[in-house]
């Protein structure tokens, strides 16, 4: 008889879900996922540098720092402009702040770098198209 852990169980419902959402999501939707995971990577970060739980507070940090630079990516300087210059330096200074937390005594660093962020994904989610 074969057990799975409940922790792998919600690890492949999330990954379902995931992948039910972004199955015919928008561009805009798709940013919004990202957003949602980056968030979800950095409050992960947070709660295991405050465990004092380091290696997978640096595993978090990593995905995390992955989605910045997918978003940054992303942007269109053509179309977008000073915004997207704006958001590319936003990114940028997250993005430094999330790799300076190398230690988890460094958790200040991702705090900071989730405070910024949240701004922006929350004003992403305001200016969500109407359908």
């Amino acid at each position: 008889m074969s057990f799975i852990s409940p922790r792998r169980n919600m690890g492949s419902y999330k990954a379902v879900d995931t992948a039910s959402r972004v199955e015919g999501a928008s561009p805009h939707d798709l940013v919004v996922i990202l957003f949602d995971e980056l968030l979800l990577r950095l409050d992960a970060a947070v709660r295991h540098a405050q465990r004092g739980e380091s290696v997978p507070m640096i595993q978090a940090r990593a995905r995390a720092s992955a989605i910045v630079i997918a978003l940054e990516e992303s942007l269109d300087f053509e179309k977008g402009g000073e915004l997207a210059l704006a958001l590319a330096r936003i990114y940028r200074e997250a993005s430094r702040r999330i790799n300076a937390a190398i230690s988890i005594d460094k958790v200040d660093m991702l705090i900071s770098a989730r405070q910024m962020l949240a701004e922006i994904a929350e004003a992403w989610r305001t200016i969500a198209p109407r359908g």
